[in-house]
């Protein structure tokens, strides 16, 4: 199957939200992509967004504030946000721009964004947390029951992490 490098694939794998997010997206498609994300992260019950950005080569203030806010707003939903494939242009503009991620976890591939999300489940789990499907507030999910809000998440990254070898 082909699919154009404009056309956004978002799917479940696992607990995770996949989203690959494709280049040369106008500042309409960016919002709009926020906008379905969020949608999906409460049809999915997603614990985890993992934003793809292997195809993006380029990056302006916008775009940084795009990442920033739908992390903030995932947040408020219950998931918790990994950015992955960042191409070293882009982790040089972010950090030219002082743009930081307080809140996202950094990974360089969909693998680590894999392990990251398991050992987390298996962690909680561990310690008697809750179940993967369960709202991760539950007295937010029963005020915002046909919105299914929660929140959760503390993990701090920055892009200049990335650049650390």
């Amino acid at each position: 199957m082909e699919i154009m490098e404009t056309t956004t694939i978002i799917q479940k794998l696992e607990s995770l939200l996949l989203v690959s997010v494709p280049r040369d997206l106008t500042d309409n498609d960016v919002l709009q992509l926020r906008r379905q994300v969020l949608r999906d992260i409460r049809r999915h019950n997603s614990r985890w967004v993992l934003l793809d950005f292997s195809l993006v080569d380029i990056c302006d203030s916008f775009f940084g504030r795009f990442i920033h806010t739908t992390a903030q707003m995932a947040e408020l939903m219950g998931a918790e946000v990994i950015i992955s494939g960042l191409q070293d242009a882009v982790v040089e503009t972010m950090v030219e721009l002082g743009m930081t991620l307080p809140n996202i976890h950094a990974v360089l591939d969909l693998d680590d964004a894999l392990a990251l999300s398991r050992e987390s489940q298996q962690a909680s789990q561990a310690a008697g947390g809750q179940d993967p499907g369960e709202p991760l507030n539950p007295a937010l999910a029963e005020l915002g029951q046909a919105d299914g809000e929660s929140v959760d998440g503390d993990a701090n990254s920055t892009f200049a992490d990335l650049t650390k070898e």
